[in-house]
Formats: structure tokens, C-alpha cells, sequence
């Protein structure tokens, strides 16, 4: 039976995360200056943070899986975040600050990749409802929230935001706890032989470190676009535009998103979206001013966007129902292995060279990232052809 409420509760869901997520990551670098941090102790910061959510995601996935449903973990981990989040305006170490980073970011990395993958449970019961518009509803709540949180920050200081990203998460909670969604179809709780033949899948694996590459490229840009944007003549305060800015771009992709992979496919949406992303990190290391830094993220609309939908969809096609969730959040802990990378190597790398060099270094990394990918594709294409000549010849010998 189609429920209309339902596409409704969850776009509000994905606004009120979204939201609250833009209310802190996007302000996490300056947070850092602000507490004096050098650019090594900042990279330290986000690759401890990527590696708490690397070690924590597969966990709640498989905790996920095995033991819990999809609904009651999201209200854990959205609750847990409303609380913990107030450890920031306390911190003032760099011991304390990290600890921060490592239990905040223990129940908030999960976020994501479990609301995906209950949002296609249940597109997978109601056909009528598309992923991409649900989506987009994300993006728009990260727009509203990262600019309203930008001049909020320039009036109130930087703590305002933690109580922002609190409020939010507590409404995100309770509109989850809203849903009233039971699957038709009883799914066999995951063994661990599940997940050992999943991580052993060729294809899961090669497109795992296709996604481990590229997000060192992401994870370079998503930390250290602020020192591009305080470089060419910004502050802190011109974050806000530049985030609403690369949300608000992904809208119309992900609007049209359910039509994009029908006509061209997850892995060519996906080798299109890398492909532009390493066009987009070029620009960004040849631009002058902050203007224009924030003009070129209007290429998230292309980028980003294509990336994201490809990737979710491709992976729901090849995984089967009993270990979705944990395939959705190791796909999630290898961004954050790829952000690891990213976060160390681009602290490191501008202690010794600018901005600009190290951005040129990331568009190398997004093609890098395209040759697995075209591996992964001649494979399956290779596949394709062949159990096509394999039923030909069956038809053959029928006649």
C-alpha cells in the first residue's frame, strides 16, 4: 500500500541531518586555528577523524545487520551526537580536542550510510519513491544550514554552532522515530560468511579502491578548501556561501538523478563524475581570488552528485539484501580511509608547498582513481558480452 507521509518524513529526515552536519564539519578547520593548531596538528585532526570512521562504520553496520534494524540505530547514533557535540566548547588541549573528534565522529560517521540504506529499503517496497529526491532534500538542508551557521558564527562566535548541530539532531531523531516502515519480506540476518564473500567480490573490491583513491582527492579539498579560500583573499566568514554554494548545486542533479543512471548507467555516470571532479581541482589551483574559488564549486552539480548516485546505485545492484547496510558503511569507511590519506598527506604537503600545488596534486589523484574504474567497466563489459554469445549459442543448440 503506497504511504504518502512517507517520501514527506524522510526528506524532512534528510533535511534536519544535513543540516546539523553542516553546522559543524564545514567550521572544523577554522575551530582548529582558532585553538591554535598548525597545519600538521590540523591534518593529525581529520585523519583521526577518518580513522575513527573507518574502525566504526563497518562496526554499526555489521551491529546493524546482525543484531539491530536500521530505525533503532539511527536514533541511537543521532542522539548520541546531540550530546557529545558539547565536548567542543569545552576542549581547549589538543588532547582534549582529539578525544572530541574520536567520540563525536563514532556515532556521527555512521549517519549517512545507514539513513541511505534504510531510505532504499524502503524504496525497494515502494517503487514510487526516488533516492535522488530524497536526497536532494540533504543537500538543500546542508545549503540552508552551512550559510545560516556561517553568519551565525560571524555574530556569535564558533560554539553557537555546536548548539545548532544539537537541535537538529534531536529533531532528526524523532522524525526517524516517526517512521512506521516494516519490511514485507522477513531478510536473513547477515553471517559472517556474508561479509567475508562480500569484501572477496571482484567487483565490490575493485570499486572499493577506486572510492578509496578519489576520496583522497575529496578529503584534500573538503579540509583545506578554507586555506584556498584564506589564500585568495577570504575568511571564515565566506565559508558559508561556499558551502551553500556546493549544496545547492547538487539539487537539480539529484532531482534528475533516477533518470541519469537510467540513460547512461552507474559506472559511466560515475567515470564522468571523477573525470570532471579532476577538472574541478585543476581550476581550483590556478584561481586568484575567493570569487572565484566559490563560482568553480558550482561544478558539484557535476562532480560530486554524479559520484554519489553512481556509487549508491551500483552498490545496491551487486549487493544482496542481507548485507546492504554493511555494504553501504564500508563503503563510507573507505571515503574515510580516503580522506585519511588525504587529510594526513595534504598537512604534510603544506608545510612544504602552497595551496595551489597541492590541489593540482589531487586532480592527478581523480585520474588515477578513473584507470581502476575502466578496469572495473572492461571487466563487466567483457562479462556482458560473453554471457550474451553464451545464450546465443544456447538458443544455437536448442534449434
Amino acid at each position: 500500500m503506497r504511504d504518502n507521509k512517507l517520501p514527506i518524513k524522510l526528506s524532512f529526515i534528510y533535511i534536519a541531518l544535513y543540516a546539523a552536519i553542516a553546522s559543524f564539519i564545514p567550521y572544523l578547520t577554522p575551530y582548529l586555528q582558532q585553538r591554535g593548531l598548525s597545519y600538521t596538528q590540523i591534518g593529525v585532526a581529520f585523519a583521526v577523524n577518518s580513522i575513527v570512521a573507518v574502525l566504526s562504520q563497518p562496526i554499526w553496520g555489521f551491529l546493524t545487520d546482525k543484531f539491530f534494524n536500521k530505525r533503532l540505530t539511527l536514533i541511537i547514533i543521532v542522539l548520541a551526537c546531540s550530546i557529545v557535540i558539547f565536548n567542543f566548547i569545552f576542549a581547549q588541549s589538543f588532547v582534549y580536542i582529539m578525544l572530541s573528534i574520536i567520540i563525536t565522529i563514532w556515532f556521527q560517521s555512521s549517519i549517512f550510510p545507514i539513513s541511505d540504506a534504510y531510505t532504499y529499503e524502503i524504496i525497494n517496497q515502494h517503487r514510487e519513491i526516488q533516492y535522488g529526491r530524497i536526497r536532494l532534500m540533504g543537500s538543500f538542508g546542508y545549503a540552508m544550514g552551512a550559510l545560516f551557521v556561517g553568519y551565525l558564527i560571524k555574530i556569535y562566535g564558533i560554539n553557537s554552532s555546536y548548539y545548532v548541530y544539537s537541535i537538529l539532531m534531536i529533531l532528526g531523531a524523532y522524525l526517524v522515530y516517526t517512521i512506521d516502515f516494516k519490511p514485507t519480506a522477513e531478510v536473513r540476518r547477515a553471517s559472517l560468511n556474508d561479509f567475508l564473500e562480500l569484501v572477496k567480490d571482484k567487483k565490490f573490491s575493485i570499486f572499493m579502491l577506486s572510492i578509496v583513491i578519489v576520496n583522497i582527492a575529496m578529503g584534500m579539498n573538503g579540509t583545506y578548501i578554507y586555506i584556498l579560500i584564506e589564500k585568495t583573499g577570504g575568511d571564515v566568514s565566506n565559508l558559508g556561501i561556499l558551502w551553500f554554494t556546493v549544496a545547492i548545486s547538487e539539487l537539480p542533479t539529484l532531482f534528475f538523478g533516477h533518470k541519469l543512471l537510467n540513460k547512461y548507467g552507474e559506472l559511466n555516470l560515475f567515470i564522468l563524475g571523477v573525470g570532471l571532479f579532476a577538472v574541478r581541482m585543476f581550476l581550483n589551483s590556478l584561481l586568484g581570488s575567493y570569487q572565484l574559488v566559490i563560482l568553480v564549486q558550482f561544478m558539484q552539480s557535476i562532480t560530486f552528485a554524479f559520484y554519489l548516485i553512481a556509487a549508491l546505485q551500483y552498490i545496491n545492484n551487486i549487493t544482496s539484501n542481507e548485507v546492504k547496510t554493511s555494504a553501504m558503511t564500508f563503503f563510507a569507511a573507505m571515503c574515510g580511509l580516503g580522506a585519511l590519506i588525504g587529510n594526513i598527506g595534504g598537512g604534510i604537503l603544506l608545510e612544504s608547498i602552497s595551496i595551489f600545488t597541492v590541489y593540482k596534486i589531487a586532480s592527478l589523484v581523480c585520474l588515477v582513481s578513473l584507470i581502476f574504474i575502466l578496469i572495473l567497466k572492461k571487466d563487466s563489459s567483457e562479462n556482458k558480452n560473453l554471457k550474451v554469445l553464451n545464450n546465443t549459442q544456447n538458443t544455437a543448440d536448442l534449434d
